[in-house]
């Protein structure tokens, strides 16, 4: 069985973006499964095939399909993980809070107590629960619309995945920007704004 081309693999990938966007999931897997059996040695290529296999799962609601093939994905994301890096630990934190200082104070001072957190990527357990494991933040907890005065019934926290934001850019002005963009975009998402309200604000 003869592994599938670098072209093939780049088309199949497209056309299943496809797809998924025209709500047809359930043609996905008949499409990127040959290729799997076939054998793909190029780790990135194997991991974007899983990771579309999950989306595709999410779509038809196939909730234990979507776990199996984003954690699959996540662990060659993670063995393919071979060069540092491209900001450190300090620089990125520069940068999330260069992004945090576009908020009005006010604001700022509602974030106070929202630890902000930045990792690689999502772990295990948060795949598991059902997180992409690409996804490059995410808000967890209440939004503050909706808190009581009793409180969140769970703590609120703004997650940034570094590896991620890097996978999806090209140079440092768009590595720099999409840090930016991200932040506000997980802020927002505390302070109740929903999905098409940050695609308006150029947040989406």
């Amino acid at each position: 069985m003869t592994e599938p081309s670098p072209a093939e693999i780049e088309s199949a990938i497209d056309r299943a973006w496809k797809l998924l966007d025209a709500d047809a999931p359930g043609q996905v897997a008949g499409l990127l499964r040959p290729l799997l059996e076939r054998g793909v040695a190029d780790l990135d290529d194997r991991a974007d095939l899983h990771h579309l296999l999950g989306v595709a799962c999410e779509d038809l609601g196939e909730r234990d399909g979507m776990v199996a093939e984003w954690l699959e994905a996540r662990r060659l994301d993670v063995e393919g993980d071979a060069e540092a890096r491209e900001l450190g630990d300090a620089e990125f934190a520069r940068l999330i809070q260069d992004a945090l200082d576009e908020l009005p104070p006010a604001l700022l001072e509602r974030l106070r107590n929202v630890p902000l957190i930045a990792d690689d990527r999502p772990s295990e357990e948060m795949v598991r629960d059902g997180t992409d494991p690409r996804i490059l933040g995410l808000f967890h907890g209440l939004s503050m619309p909706h808190e009581t005065t009793l409180g969140p019934a769970y703590p609120d926290t703004i997650h940034l995945f570094q590896r991620n934001i890097e996978r999806v850019t090209a140079d440092e002005r768009e590595l720099r920007e999409e840090i930016r963009v991200t932040v506000l975009h997980e802020t927002a998402h505390y302070f109740g704004f929903d999905e098409d309200e940050l695609r308006r604000l150029g947040l989406g």
